[in-house]
């Protein structure tokens, strides 16, 4: 398949060219200007179009079933976003802590349009009274998980165990997932800040994400394992791990797309759309997480949470955390992050789709002959209203339109 006239765009250019896809190995095989369609060769004409690396996604939420069904909805709700692979979670019914969850997943991925990655829970637990026990981590990377993920309640796991968690996350070239949110801590449903206040609505303060920041990081520089931090959203957060990561810490901050659009003055009105965890910050903390979008945040998601319309009804106290943006993922990031001019396209594209390509060593996330055609083509100057009664962003106009997604080289029915 050829697609002509189009403008190229990934981490490392923009530029206009044509671009043919090995549809038989899945790969992008040439790009140059004024290619010629060879013999029975279909062509896609892709004139005032955008082609760039489908997105890669890593934070598909916890406690979802894992099922062909609900795989198929998220399926069809990462295509219209312009999502081609999702790293799922361990914290899933069932865990992924065992090799026959991984063998599961696998075999739900390869029945499904978009591709879902596992990653492993490093510890099992044979009770709920017992002490967590380290899985077979080795076996579990042999089998296909592409990352150790430590769950919100691993920060109650012991330091030898998590050293040694970090131990055979290096020695397997492996890297690890970590929610840094101190559980005694995060008990609150919103930021502590004046508006909490006023509400008087129980608080979650920064202390609980930048303490456990703190000790993760002095973990990541001893161990010499890579980390990630998932949905960091204090400043003093990103200033620690840029402190450590001078030391030689390996790390990588990833912050949501929501904790940069919004803030917690929208929760004023007890509206519960806006009820995200960690919590939306105060429009200062927004501002200065904005300001370290060129360097510090290293890469960005959509925060997607299947659950969210469970309990959204309920009062603000009781009602549900999450958002469903993954069908909009791409819209919202070029509307508010490209569109405003906080970023260009080309850093938007490392930010959501080169840089968790190389974390998980995915030979794809850029334009380059050789890797997998997972593709998305945009309309940039095509936009549409937002109609999502339970979302933050109901109402709203988004510009960049995906008008077509190619996984494996293959046309995916949006």
């Amino acid at each position: 398949m050829l697609l002509k006239n189009a403008l190229l765009c990934d981490a490392f250019k923009e530029c206009k060219a044509d671009l043919r896809v090995d549809e038989e190995r899945g790969i992008i095989s040439e790009i140059g200007e004024n290619l010629a369609p060879q013999s029975a060769e279909s062509v896609l004409e892709c004139s005032g179009k955008v082609i760039l690396p489908a997105l890669i996604d890593m934070a598909y939420p916890k406690n979802q079933v894992l099922s062909r069904k609900n795989l198929e909805s998220l399926t069809q709700k990462a295509l219209r976003g312009g999502v081609g692979s999702l790293l799922l979670r361990p914290e899933s019914t069932p865990r992924i802590d065992h090799a026959a969850i991984i063998e599961l997943v696998s075999s739900l991925d390869s029945s499904l349009s978009v591709h879902f990655l596992p990653s492993l829970a490093p510890t099992t637990l044979e009770s709920p009274e017992s002490k967590p026990k380290i899985a077979e981590i080795a076996s579990l990377i042999a089998s296909g998980a592409r990352a150790i993920y430590l769950e919100s309640s691993a920060q109650n796991i012991d330091g030898y165990t998590l050293y040694k968690i970090a131990q055979y996350a290096q020695m397997l070239q492996v890297p690890i997932i970590a929610s840094p949110q101190e559980p005694s801590l995060s008990e609150g449903v919103m930021n502590e800040s004046q508006v909490s206040a006023q509400l008087g609505l129980p608080a979650i303060p920064p202390l609980a994400q930048t303490m456990q920041v703190a000790k993760l990081c002095e973990l990541a520089r001893y161990s010499g394992t890579r980390w990630v931090f998932d949905v960091i959203s204090e400043v003093e957060s990103l200033q620690t791990i840029a402190h450590f990561t001078q030391m030689g810490a390996q790390i990588l901050a990833q912050t949501s797309l929501h904790h940069l659009i919004l803030s917690d003055e929208h929760c004023a009105a007890f509206d519960t759309r806006f009820k995200l965890f960690p919590p939306l910050k105060d429009p200062a903390t927004r501002e200065q997480l904005r300001a370290h979008l060129d360097s510090g945040i290293s890469l960005l998601t959509c925060l997607q949470s299947d659950s969210y319309k469970s309990k959204k009804d309920q009062v603000f106290e009781f009602a549900s955390f999450g958002i469903n943006a993954l069908e909009h993922y791409f819209s919202l990031g070029f509307s508010h992050l490209v569109k405003s001019g906080l970023i260009t396209l080309q850093r938007f594209s490392e930010l959501t789709s080169y840089a968790q390509a190389r974390l998980l060593s995915l030979p794809k996330g850029a334009l380059e002959v050789g890797l997998d055609a997972d593709l998305i083509i945009v309309d940039l100057q095509e936009s549409f209203c937002v109609e999502d009664t339970f979302s933050p962003y109901n109402g709203e106009r988004l510009s960049g339109v995906v008008t077509q997604v190619l996984l494996g080289g293959k046309i995916k029915s949006l």
